[in-house]
């Protein structure tokens, strides 16, 4: 592994066979703290995205859940 500074840049260099879930998911959260340090949003647009996201969520889990009914019924659970 490497790490080379370069004026307001950090650059890390991991092996592929080092690469794992875990290192996407520390590249996702980097990529999320500097989503969030530019952004303008105030808690309400905030909390109004996350009411729209859970509405379509409720839309797309319900057939789901009523295979995994169904599933479990037949199997008798």
């Amino acid at each position: 592994m490497k790490s080379v500074e370069k004026e307001d840049d950090i650059i890390i260099r991991i092996p592929r066979k080092l690469y794992s879930k875990d290192v996407q998911n520390l590249i996702d959260l980097i990529q999320f703290k500097k989503t969030v340090a530019n952004s303008k949003a105030i808690q309400k647009d905030i909390d109004d995205i996350l009411t729209d996201i859970k509405k379509d969520r409720k839309k797309l889990m319900k057939p789901l859940l009523e295979r995994i009914k169904k599933i479990n019924i037949v199997n008798g659970k």
